[in-house]
């Protein structure tokens, strides 16, 4: 633990590098913390795939908002603010209702049932994408999905982060769309439902 602190000089040196543009320190930030924001976030909700978006999330809010922080505490506090702010969020979303199957409207799930197996659809063509961006992408295409598409990133910033044309990151996204869609039979019909 000590020795990620110290991966930086100060908090407030690390966000100045950051918010001048700097992937590099984002990256020394996000590897730092990640784990700690997951294991944080996996204790309470005892869920390997919510924690896993509430991390994600977490660092998605951590970049819009790092401006914002004043360095009135350690940068991990007011990250840990921000989790258990996302992780609190997650409870109090709506709760399914849970009926008896001895009720008598019971006999009306039958009709809700395209609706759930479009939900396991969707499910098992999420984790065949996962396992093809694990298995079947190369490190930099694994990299440039992860830019792209979980940091929202431009083309532009993409390109100039890990110093390759706009052309060769367009080609790479391209390519890997080719190759989740190839492996993930269907994966159209569920995207436009």
């Amino acid at each position: 633990m000590a020795d990620r602190q110290q991966a930086w000089e100060s908090d407030a040196l690390l966000v100045k590098e950051i918010l001048a543009g700097s992937i590099d320190h984002f990256n020394l930030l996000y590897e730092a913390y990640f784990p700690r924001v997951y294991r944080f976030a996996l204790k309470r909700l005892r869920d390997p795939g919510e924690a896993e978006d509430v991390a994600q999330e977490v660092f998605m809010i951590v970049f819009r908002a790092l401006a914002n922080y004043r360095g009135d505490s350690a940068l991990l506090v007011w990250i840990f603010g921000i989790t258990r702010n996302t992780v609190n969020r997650r409870f109090r979303k709506a709760r399914p209702h849970l009926e008896s199957i001895d009720a008598p409207s019971a006999r009306q799930l039958a009709s809700k049932s395209a609706a759930v197996d479009r939900s396991v659809d969707a499910r098992r063509a999420l984790e065949r994408c996962v396992t093809v961006i694990e298995q079947d992408l190369t490190p930099l295409q694994r990299r440039i999905f992860h830019l792209k598409h979980l940091r929202q990133q431009s083309i532009r910033s993409i390109a100039g982060a890990l110093g390759k044309s706009e052309d060769a990151i367009k080609a790479n996204l391209y390519r890997m769309r080719i190759s989740i869609s190839d492996s993930t039979p269907g994966l159209e019909a569920i995207l436009g439902a």
